[in-house]
């Protein structure tokens, strides 16, 4: 008796639980059928179109950088009202003639290159804050932009040319998705839903070039650029100036390679046999079309904390930098050991505009964090466009050890920022969300420990929902007007791809969720860029 009483105690929680789970999962699938079905278009006055600063710090070559880069030319907005500054911390990075290449191809749009001042005493950039390489790159961005909106966004991602004025108008109009919010919280951070596409090897590129160099390349011919006498310098090509002290060579004589034969540097691995080569691009392209959309686009509906993806933001500069000064006020507990608080405290007395993202050097996971000071400190919001940025993702030379790699290091990351979400993780996936659903059902419906029916029912319908989900983002995708030609509809390998050849891969992901899960757990470093380092009780990183 004693035993059936717990059984049937823990099939009622489990119960109430898988139930939960579902309405979330269903809650985001329909919304992303919903309003993710083509690229949104949000009617907005040219007089509502406010300046914008567009900062994408680069390091190194990416795969379709070039046409990732270029989609910030290409925003569908004034081009007197929005300026494109690339922020490079080495002097020597190859990512500097691709951008050069882009700011002569178009000379109306206002771009600037901002380059780190180097200390040959340290070998490293003078504008170093902290041990999170992107935010001491972005600094000098956020200084000199001259703008308040900004638009801060990773080198590696494309973006349709309607984000930018459907981010203003979520961010003035206070919309989520097109719809007006409820409630006194104001959007003080729109993002966009981060997907990633494996490309195929064998589709055309939009990249021209890259430079002989590797993006970790120490050599000085790659490139010669005299330091400067200030903390960063500003090389524009299109400018008449001729105050610069750079020298860049021209990019057309640079020797010149398909960018889309590039590899990331953290994609690099060994010969594998084919298949193997190539299968961790495709998990980490299921995985962000399936599970981690749906849930992504939910919890951001449901608006109870910020879950925010910093692949492309944009805020304010003078909301930053209020939430930044009120750290010391409010009591928070993110922010709350007095190394943080007087932090915070000391570059608000400083008074510069944009200089709050010195603060965030501190932290791997600068996004959240931002996320939860503008949310905290600001009483604001996130907000969403329902629009999708892209990640290329090459197609060879991306295994599957690379693919667990990276999500056991964020998995780790977000152990230490949001540790209920990630304890409760593996109960979001498809198979453990069957099991214990299943258990639940099976005990108090059918007087059974376990019904392998309801077990399949729940898996087909499953696997029914993320592939429609699936589908409809690459829909989405395809009907974009005037894409890169590796997202051409004719280019996408999702839509040469057969039922049998997705159900492969998502299984393959759906197997793989637990095992990742189990070994971020277990673990405490977090090799960042090849670096090891471990999160202190404050949040903040230390390398080790």
């Amino acid at each position: 008796m004693i035993d059936f009483s717990f059984r049937e105690a823990s099939a009622i929680f489990l119960l109430i639980w898988y139930i939960v789970i579902l309405v979330a999962a269903y809650s985001g699938f329909f919304a992303l059928m919903n309003r993710y079905r083509k690229p949104p278009s949000f009617p907005l006055n040219e007089r509502d179109m406010e300046p914008v600063s567009i900062i994408r710090p680069l390091k190194g070559i990416e795969p379709e950088m070039y046409s990732c880069l270029e989609s910030s030319f290409l925003q569908n907005y004034p081009q007197n009202k929005f300026e494109i500054l690339f922020c490079v911390d080495e002097t020597n990075d190859a990512a500097i003639p691709v951008v050069q290449s882009l700011i002569q191809r178009y000379p109306s749009v206002r771009a600037q290159i901002l380059v780190s001042k180097h200390d040959p005493e340290t070998n490293q950039s003078t504008q170093h804050f902290g041990p999170n390489p992107k935010v001491n790159n972005l600094a000098k961005g956020f200084r000199a932009a001259k703008h308040d909106i900004l638009w801060v966004m990773d080198s590696n991602v494309w973006a349709s040319p309607n984000v930018l004025r459907n981010s203003v108008k979520t961010l003035n109009y206070n919309t989520n998705n097109g719809v007006a919010v409820s409630g006194s919280r104001r959007n003080k951070l729109v993002h966009h839903v981060p997907l990633a596409l494996s490309v195929s090897p064998q589709a055309p590129t939009d990249s021209e070039y890259v430079t002989n160099s590797t993006p970790n390349s120490s050599s000085s011919s790659s490139l010669s650029i005299s330091e400067p006498k200030s903390t960063s310098k500003l090389i524009s090509p299109n400018s008449t100036s001729t105050s610069s002290s750079s020298s860049i060579p021209s990019a057309q004589s640079s020797s010149s390679i398909p960018l889309s034969s590039i590899s990331s540097p953290s994609s690099i691995s060994p010969p594998r046999r084919r298949l193997l080569k190539k299968f961790g691009a495709k998990l980490d392209e299921m995985f962000l079309l399936t599970s981690h959309s749906k849930f992504y686009v939910s919890l951001n509906n449901l608006a109870v904390a910020p879950c925010v993806n910093g692949k492309s933001n944009i805020y304010r500069r003078s909301d930053l930098d209020l939430a930044v000064a009120a750290i010391p006020i409010k009591h928070s507990p993110f922010f709350n050991t007095p190394a943080v608080r007087n932090d915070a405290l000391q570059l608000t007395r400083e008074a510069k505009p944009g200089n709050s993202i010195k603060f965030f050097s501190k932290y791997i996971g600068e996004d959240n964090m931002i996320g939860i000071a503008l949310w905290e400190n600001l009483h604001g919001r996130t907000g969403l466009t329902s629009d999708v940025v892209i990640q290329p993702l090459s197609g060879t030379d991306n295994t599957i050890s690379n693919y667990a790699e990276r999500r056991v290091r964020w998995l780790r990351v977000r152990k230490y920022m949001v540790l209920a979400a990630t304890l409760i993780e593996p109960t979001t996936e498809s198979i453990i969300c069957g099991v214990y659903g299943t258990y639940a059902v099976s005990t108090l419906f059918f007087n059974q420990w376990f019904n392998w029916k309801y077990f399949a029912f729940h898996l087909a319908i499953w696997i029914l929902t993320d592939y429609c989900q699936y589908y409809t983002l690459i829909y989405n995708i395809a009907s974009f007007e005037h894409p890169p030609k590796w997202l051409a509809r004719h280019n996408l390998p999702p839509l040469k791809r057969p039922f049998f050849s997705w159900i492969q891969v998502w299984f393959m992901r759906e197997l793989l969720a637990l095992p990742i899960w189990i070994s971020a757990m277990c673990g405490h470093e977090i090799d960042w860029r090849g670096r090891p380092f471990k999160i202190k009780p404050d949040l903040s990183a230390e390398e080790l």
